[in-house]
């Protein structure tokens, strides 16, 4: 048999990677938990945008930079 199940990962807003490439899991069965492994992994929440640790910074006064997207594909 085959079922359809409602799997959850966290893909970058700014440039389509996913929090879990090259790891052992590619998805979660719980919203949150994907939400958590994220953010364990120093990905960023900015409202219902997440962004990977290679698409933000922060400049010289604390203050957010998202960085430009470079050839992303949306996902």
């Amino acid at each position: 048999m085959v079922k359809e199940l409602t799997m959850y990962t966290v893909v970058c807003d700014n440039c389509g990677k996913d929090v879990n490439e090259g790891e052992e899991y590619s998805c979660w069965n719980d919203k949150s938990f994907a939400q958590d492994i994220a953010m364990e992994a120093d990905w960023l929440k900015e409202g219902d945008k997440h962004y990977c640790p290679d698409c933000f910074t922060y400049d010289d006064d604390d203050n957010l930079v998202i960085k430009e997207k470079s050839g992303s594909t949306d996902r």
